[in-house]
């Protein structure tokens, strides 16, 4: 197994194309703070790209499943509570050598970049988010950090080019979209609302808002990774013109090494 710098990556021949389920994997790449493991720098196989800083850490993977043997390698340092997201391929050796306590599929859903085009919100109630905002951000979704992380903290997610963009009600902040990550053709996009304010759409015209900054901003288009069972958020992505995506050469679960209460967010924005 060899650790690579992200600046080193694009010099072994391991293409990771520029889809909607690759999107976190894609900005992850690029990111410094980033963890990038290959089982071979000259011929890989495998590809494991780690985000430390969160707690837990998630791992994305990617690559063959006949890896047994480094596979094992890696899972027998995890021992820590950690995330893996994982092709379904690779499952029954996880599932026989890692302490598996919670597992589902995940869902991704993308808009076409050839036929989508965005809708506006015409809801007064909402606008972007600057960096003066942060404070309030952190404040009203305290218990939800994973709309900021792969930032650290809400200052670096609005400070450092990615959009955000909340309701407000008397001032306050009710809901959010972040732009969760980010690549060339595709964002993919995070929404929270504070319980007291659900139901009343403030989610989907968010989301709305965003998605047309990125799209006239920056050329991209919305993609969404959630659970099948989270009815609320496949209902926002469904209305924001996304769907479901049918055709992948692999399908991704979500694996943890500790028990889950309730939903996961970072699986179900």
């Amino acid at each position: 197994m060899r650790r690579l710098p992200p600046d080193k990556f694009s010099s072994i021949n391991f293409p990771v194309p520029d889809l909607p389920e690759n999107c976190s994997t894609k900005f992850l790449l690029q990111r410094n703070s980033s963890v990038i493991t290959v089982d071979n720098p000259l011929d890989p196989k495998l590809l494991v790209v780690t985000y430390p800083s969160l707690f837990p850490s998630m791992h994305f993977f990617y690559g063959k499943a006949d890896r047994v043997l480094t596979i094992k390698r890696l899972l027998h340092d995890l021992n820590h509570p950690t995330d893996l997201v994982i092709p379904d391929s690779m499952l029954p050796l996880i599932n026989t050598s890692w302490p598996v306590r919670f597992s589902i599929p995940v869902l991704f859903l993308a808009a076409s970049p050839e036929n989508w085009r965005p809708k506006a919100s015409n809801c007064p109630n909402v606008r972007p988010l600057n960096v003066s905002d942060a404070p309030q951000l952190g404040e009203a979704f305290y218990n939800d950090p994973w709309l900021w992380e792969f930032f650290f903290s809400p200052e670096r997610l609005l400070r450092e080019g990615q959009a955000a963009v909340a309701a407000f009600v008397n001032g306050k902040i009710t809901s959010v979209a972040t732009t969760l990550a980010c690549t060339e053709r595709y964002c993919e996009l995070g929404v929270a609302t504070r319980p007291e304010y659900r139901g009343h759409g403030f989610g989907l015209e968010c989301c709305r808002s965003l998605s047309r900054i990125q799209y006239e901003q920056y050329g991209r288009v919305p993609c969404w990774r959630t659970d099948f069972d989270n009815r609320a958020s496949r209902k926002i992505a469904y209305q924001l013109g996304l769907e479901e995506l049918k055709n992948s050469a692999e399908n991704y679960i979500f694996l943890s090494n500790y028990f889950h209460v309730g939903a996961y967010a970072t699986v179900a924005p």
